[in-house]
C-alpha cells in the first residue's frame, strides 16, 4: 500500500471475522443510500438479503481468493473495499464493491482503499483490476476516471428482478505499481 494522507483518525486494515455484523450493516445502509432513487424497493430489499448479510460478509472476509479492507474511524466502519482475484487466468482482479460513509466523502479515504486493493491484487499477480459501476453513479464514474480507470464496455446488473446498466471500466496495474498514472 503506497503512503496516503488520510481523514484524520481514520484507519485502512484488513477486515476480520469479527467485523462480518457491523460491514453487514454498514453495506446495508449505503447501499439503500446510494440505490433507493433508481431501484424499486422490492428489488433492493431482494439484493440487499442476498449479498449483505453478516454471513455473507463472514464468507467474503473468510474467502482465500478475495480480500476486505475496512477504513474505521474511532471503531466505527467508515469505508470499505472488496476484491477478489479471478481465478480463470490469475491475471486479472474484480474490485467487487468500494463504499465510502457519505460523511467522509472527498477527503482521500476513497483513494486509500484504492490503494489497499491494488497493492494486494499487485502483491498476487494481477495485470489489471477491473469493475462495474452502475451508469447513473456520476460521483463514481468521475472518481474512478480520475485515478486512471478507462470504460471498455458495459454489461448487465441485476438487483433484483430489476435490469441495470453498468459500465466495465480497467486500471492498468503494471504501470500504477511502476509509476504510473495514480
Amino acid at each position: 500500500m503506497t503512503e496516503r494522507a488520510l481523514p484524520a483518525a481514520s484507519v485502512i486494515r484488513r477486515a476480520r471475522r469479527s467485523d462480518a455484523g457491523a460491514l453487514s450493516d454498514f453495506a446495508v445502509r449505503l447501499f439503500r443510500d446510494t440505490y433507493s432513487g433508481d431501484t424499486a424497493a422490492s428489488d433492493l430489499e431482494s439484493y440487499i438479503d442476498e449479498h449483505f448479510s453478516a454471513e455473507h460478509q463472514a464468507a467474503e472476509i473468510d474467502d482465500p481468493s478475495a480480500a476486505v479492507f475496512v477504513a474505521t474511524a474511532d471503531d466505527l466502519i467508515i469505508g470499505y473495499a472488496h476484491v477478489v482475484m479471478r481465478p480463470a487466468d490469475g491475471r486479472s482482479a474484480l474490485l467487487n464493491r468500494i463504499y465510502v460513509d457519505a460523511g467522509w466523502r472527498g477527503r482521500g479515504l476513497a483513494g486509500g482503499l484504492l490503494d489497499a486493493v491494488v497493492g494486494e491484487a499487485g502483491q498476487r499477480g494481477a495485470a489489471h483490476l477491473e469493475l462495474t459501476v452502475f451508469e447513473r453513479n456520476s460521483r463514481a464514474l468521475a472518481f474512478y476516471k480520475r485515478v486512471g480507470f478507462a470504460a471498455i464496455g458495459s454489461t448487465t446488473f441485476m438487483v433484483g428482478e430489476d435490469p441495470q446498466t453498468d459500465v466495465v471500466m480497467r486500471l492498468d496495474l503494471i504501470g500504477r505499481l511502476n509509476g504510473g498514472p495514480a
